[in-house]
């Protein structure tokens, strides 16, 4: 018996920063979301949301996919997916496309594990293991002390939270002073990880300026270089002081491949629905197993703790959702019910049906 897609609701909603970021060669002045619901014939919701990064990614969804899924069988994923690649052969190969496709995926993932009455992770077929959690923990913002910006740093650690990943400043004293305070503040168990955001053009510039930071360790830098930048990534892990870790907002499975096979990585960074959702994410899992690198997911932790508990070894970011009024980084979760539920710096995998949450009526 099938259970036919019945609608597909997508949406994009803008929630604007109390300051505004800036990230490697970005400014963000607000953060701009899109938003899937899928529902069934049999009454089955399935949600998805991702960054858009300013992209028109639910126009996307509307013309490219929901005319494909409507009135298909939503168990079929597999099928749903291979056609919907097919008939958008020309475009749908990489970058916004994929990212659309990725919201429609993990819908129906949600919906399969719905159906079966239990979490996705158990719908993978996999033991489930509590994974580590890396807290988004701090951003230089103008007026920020370094001082300052090591107590946000320390007050995570002082939660429980081993993993905390702060943002490259391109002051380079204020990143010097930075990271010497929080060698002094933090506990011998915790592990500093910087986002470089994709700020350097090449190796060389990356080179140059991470030996001005001091004699901090790292558990890595992440995203120094723009992840199909192979060369220089492998140069960097070479020639550079830090493990490094790549691959956030990547849409092209070859790139991943060429960044393994290159050994440019201790860390690979997946972005489930900009991968184009669970179906692919899964197999880069295993992909990245057999070359023994560490994953680490990009926020979106409500769907990525299920991942990140069936692969060993795997962690799941966040940024903190107890901020009043919302993160000063990334609100997302002014968008859904979901809650990471995190112990002593790691993540529990979620007991309900499905992945495990809602998206509020406001978006």
């Amino acid at each position: 018996m099938t259970d036919a897609v019945a609608s597909v609701e997508s949406s994009t909603v803008v929630l604007p920063l109390p300051q505004a970021l800036r990230v490697g060669s970005m400014t963000i002045a607000a953060r701009e979301y899109a938003t899937v619901r899928l529902t069934t014939e049999s009454g089955l919701v399935g949600k998805a949301y991702c960054l858009t990064r300013n992209a028109p990614v639910a126009e996307a969804v509307d013309r490219l996919f929901t005319p494909l899924v409507a009135g298909e069988d939503s168990s079929d994923i597999a099928g749903l997916r291979a056609q919907c690649l097919r008939a958008n052969v020309m475009i749908a190969r990489t970058g916004l496309a994929v990212r659309a496709l990725g919201l429609v995926d993990v819908a129906l993932w949600d919906v399969a594990a719905q159906r079966d009455g239990v979490p996705l992770h158990r719908l993978l077929g996999r033991e489930a293991t509590p994974p580590e959690t890396m807290m988004i923990a701090a951003y230089p913002s103008e007026g920020r002390s370094s001082e300052a910006l090591a107590a946000d740093v320390a007050a995570y650690a002082a939660k429980g939270y081993r993993l905390l990943k702060i943002a490259r400043s391109g002051d380079v004293e204020l990143m010097r002073h930075w990271l010497d305070e929080l060698a002094v503040v933090l506990p011998g168990s915790a592990r500093i990880v910087v986002d470089g955001a994709c700020a350097w053009c090449d190796a060389g510039e990356a080179l140059h300026e991470t030996a001005e930071w001091g004699g901090a360790t790292l558990a890595w830098l992440e995203d120094p270089l723009v992840p199909e930048d192979v060369a220089g990534l492998s140069r960097l892990r070479r020639e550079g002081r830090y493990p490094l870790g790549a691959g956030d907002d990547l849409s092209e499975r070859l790139t991943v491949e060429l960044l393994l096979d290159a050994g440019a990585l201790n860390v690979l960074r997946i972005d489930t629905v900009a991968i184009g959702g669970v179906t692919p994410a899964l197999e880069l899992l295993e992909r990245a197993a057999a070359a023994g690198v560490t994953v680490s997911f990009h926020v979106f932790p409500e769907l990525n703790v299920h991942l990140a508990a069936v692969t060993p070894g795997a962690i799941v970011e966040t940024f903190d959702p107890t901020v009043p009024g919302g993160n000063p980084y990334d609100p997302a979760h002014l968008l859904s019910s979901g809650r990471l539920a995190v112990t002593d710096g790691v993540a529990l995998p979620p007991t309900a049906p499905g992945i495990g949450f809602d998206l509020l009526e406001s978006t």
